[in-house]
């Protein structure tokens, strides 16, 4: 969510409990929730977002505590933090009435509430804790996609609540890339440098108790789980607003994969007239410009950023971010051997997706047999004499 949605409401921390004796001024009437806000079109809300809702009749409280804050006043800088893996989130306090009329009027995503099962010392023990939460030195915090985010939060807030887990930690047998891929079926083009800039730690099954880092996820755990005493936690689910729909899978190849099968046509097609006769062919510009690209972000988030999940990544064996300079000295000896080496990187990762497939985005298998042939036919060059680019 926006900040300046909660800057609306940030009069709101003036009613915060500052002592010890002032947390204690939550009734036992109260009730808790968790809000399941399904996801919307913009970037920053296509995983879905979870807040816990706090209401006491007696003390007049209805707050939604909300884990996803962040500043996207300065796009740029958000997604270069984001990239970079250096993005400070925060939790921030709303009137629920104001929290839920912007997630259904203002930006049109779907409600669920989940009213929880919790007994008056639970809901003390949570409010307090959620109050120490919201001080300001302690409501920032260093945001990570799949382990610490405005859905795990909550998780870990209702597990010290209740003092007992929602759920173990045993293999839900689904791996991360998997549990994500369904929320990027309308971009493509998001889906294509996600799933490339992911390493191989997304390939490995999720606990269950780290399915929590989607929302949908989070309310399904809660659905079935139970209190110490063996009751269901969840009391009450109700839709507020809209029909919630859960992402489904793509059932058809995006427009990156059907582009990457093309220039897979084209590199054989090229392939064929070259291996008989070399010509000068304007082609492995664009497919090797594509490629140092993709190389180039896959190195910057293997070696540069500090995300965790970014790196081993095998797409590095394909893409690699130095292909367009050989190009313009394809008549010096060395870049034989150069193309010789791409060649055999590109093959063993083509082969190899007969075991790593789920390692594999769609695209990547036929932009690395594109690559594979290129490469073949410019180790050519200095014996044929062939110049695909520029004369040497």
């Amino acid at each position: 969510m926006r900040l300046t949605l909660a800057m609306r409401t940030l009069f709101i921390f003036c009613l915060l409990p500052a002592t010890e004796s002032a947390q204690g001024q939550i009734s036992d009437s109260a009730r808790v929730s968790v809000l399941t806000i399904y996801p919307g079109q913009d970037i920053y809300t296509l995983w879905g977002h979870s807040a816990l809702r706090i209401q006491d009749p007696i003390s007049q409280i209805d707050i939604s505590y909300n884990y996803g804050t962040f500043d996207f006043q300065n796009p740029l800088r958000f997604v270069i933090q984001f990239a970079y893996g250096k993005l400070d989130y925060q939790l921030s306090l709303n009137y629920s009435g104001d929290f839920l009329a912007h997630s259904w009027h203002s930006e049109g995503r779907d409600v669920v509430e989940q009213r929880l099962n919790m007994t008056g010392e639970e809901i003390r023990r949570l409010y307090n804790y959620l109050s120490v939460n919201a001080l300001p030195e302690n409501r920032m915090y260093r945001y990570d996609f799949l382990f610490d985010n405005c859905a795990t939060r909550i998780l870990d807030a209702l597990e010290y609540a209740t003092q007992t887990p929602v759920t173990d930690t045993s293999s839900s047998e689904i791996t991360f890339r998997r549990l994500i891929r369904p929320y990027l079926r309308n971009h493509p083009g998001l889906d294509l440098a996600v799933n490339l800039a992911m390493g191989i730690p997304v390939d490995k099954e999720s606990t269950r108790r780290q399915l929590s880092f989607l929302p949908l996820e989070l309310q399904s755990l809660l659905q079935y789980a139970y209190t110490s005493s063996g009751a269901p936690l969840v009391a009450q689910t109700d839709t507020l607003y809209g029909t919630p729909v859960s992402p489904r899978p793509r059932d058809r190849l995006s427009l990156p994969t059907w582009i990457g099968w093309f220039l897979f046509f084209l590199a054989s097609v090229y392939f064929l007239y070259d291996i008989r006769s070399p010509r000068k062919r304007r082609f492995d510009p664009i497919l090797f410009g594509i490629t140092s690209l993709l190389g180039l972000m896959i190195t910057f988030f293997w070696f540069v950023s500090l995300h965790e999940i970014t790196r081993p990544n095998l797409n590095i064996l394909w893409a690699w971010p130095l292909h367009i300079i050989p190009l313009y000295f394809s008549r010096q000896s060395w870049t034989a051997l150069y193309w010789w080496g791409c060649a055999i990187s590109a093959a063993v990762f083509a082969l190899g997706t007969a075991w790593w497939t789920p390692y594999t985005p769609p695209v990547a298998l036929p932009v690395s047999l594109a690559v594979l042939l290129r490469c073949i036919i410019l180790a050519r060059v200095p014996r044929t004499g062939f110049e695909p680019v520029l004369p040497a």
